[in-house]
């Protein structure tokens, strides 16, 4: 099996012809009409051979709503090539639910709004009591990582799933990165009691889940600490 197609910039007559389509399957977004795409991203994206799941026809259209207060709320609609070059005989493929492109995002699911974080720059993280900026939100990211851990393990789900490469790489991110900066706040006194004894559940939950980490083949707290094995001895010294 190979690509048998490759993306395409939209002319504008292309991008009339999405749009007409959007219109005839009524397609929008929650609060919002299909009158309200007016704006076509012009690079159709090929989605045929990215995606198992997909038609090898099938092709991904970006489409951005300009309905005051859903400007930033950016989605896309399946279409084939036949229809996408104007053929009167084209296949049409399931019309798909109009997602949000932030919905895969992977931080998405800790911002305070769908289309991101409320606040962005120096003080995007600045807090009201005087604690240190982001703790909270590193809180709950290694508690919704361990929690997915157990969500998959407990589904009886393996490595040759989908979802376990996704497994290693966000917790691999919260123990080399989150968890020690949590510890070292924690050993200079800087987190207050709130935020100590979620760290320390935290650590009683990992405690727990050694047999679930070992068998998926996920580090365990005690692999933060110990010094990475590397080829030559003077990276050790």
């Amino acid at each position: 099996m190979y690509p048998i197609h490759e993306d395409i910039i939209l002319t504008p007559e292309q991008q009339k012809l999405v749009l007409d389509y959007v219109r005839e399957v009524d397609f929008h977004l929650p609060g919002a009409s299909a009158e309200d795409f007016t704006e076509v991203i012009p690079r159709a994206r090929y989605g045929g051979w990215d995606f198992m799941s997909e038609d090898l026809e099938s092709y991904l259209v970006g489409l951005k709503c300009t309905k005051p207060g859903f400007e930033d709320q950016n989605t896309f609609i399946r279409m084939s090539y036949g229809q996408l070059m104007g053929q009167p005989d084209a296949e049409r493929l399931p019309v798909n639910d109009p997602v949000l492109a932030s919905d895969d995002m992977r931080m998405q699911r800790w911002r305070d709004t769908p289309t991101g974080p409320s606040r962005t720059g120096v003080d995007a993280y600045a807090t009201t009591d005087g604690s240190v900026p982001g703790v909270d939100l590193d809180l709950r990211m290694i508690h919704d990582t361990l929690s997915d851990i157990l969500d998959f393990d407990r589904r009886g789900l393996t490595s040759e799933d989908v979802g376990y490469f996704d497994l290693q790489v966000d917790w691999g991110v919260m123990l080399a990165g989150r968890y020690p900066r949590l510890k070292h706040f924690e050993k200079e006194g800087r987190l207050n009691a709130d935020q100590v004894a979620s760290l320390k559940e935290f650590e009683r939950r990992c405690g727990e889940a050694q047999e679930v980490l070992d068998h998926h083949e996920l580090p365990k707290l005690d692999r933060v600490w110990e010094p990475e094995r590397r080829r030559h001895q003077a990276h050790h010294s």
